[in-house]
């Protein structure tokens, strides 16, 4: 697992972390983060990237990861976009973690939650998702 810290996500999504959870306070409009980790592969970000929805925002965090912001879609649906954006390139077996936005937290709350799943997720090698819901429901 590659390293990334809390000022590398807020480098790349800090103002639309604030927009989603300022929606999601002012309207009730969930909204859904999720790291993908692409470590050593040489694989193809771009194409990756393109497999989004137009109205969800993703990034290049750095040469190892990318993030995705699923907006107007609950954790089911944004779970299922992850699984699809893992199974493009299955013979890697990238990682994916997935967390819900929460009201009234903060931006780094939301950065160390990601952190903190990207971590559990690299901890099991057998598996290639983490889904926060998911394991909230498990404990």
């Amino acid at each position: 697992m590659k390293e990334l810290s809390v000022v590398d996500l807020k480098l790349a999504f800090e103002q639309d972390i604030k927009m989603a959870l300022y929606t999601l306070d002012r309207y009730n409009i969930e909204a859904n983060l999720v790291l993908v980790a692409c470590d050593d592969y040489d694989i193809d970000k771009a194409h990756l990237m393109e497999s989004v929805r137009q109205s969800d925002i993703i990034k290049k965090v750095n040469e190892h990861y990318i993030a995705v912001l699923f907006t107007f879609v609950d954790h089911v649906g944004a779970r299922c976009a992850l699984e699809k954006l893992l199974n493009i390139y299955a013979e890697y077996r990238l990682k994916g973690s997935l967390i819900i936005l929460r009201k009234g937290e903060s931006i780094d709350d939301v950065c160390n939650r990601l952190l903190e799943a990207n971590h559990i997720i690299h901890a099991d090698p057998a598996k290639n998702m983490f889904c926060e819901f998911d394991y909230a429901l498990a404990e």
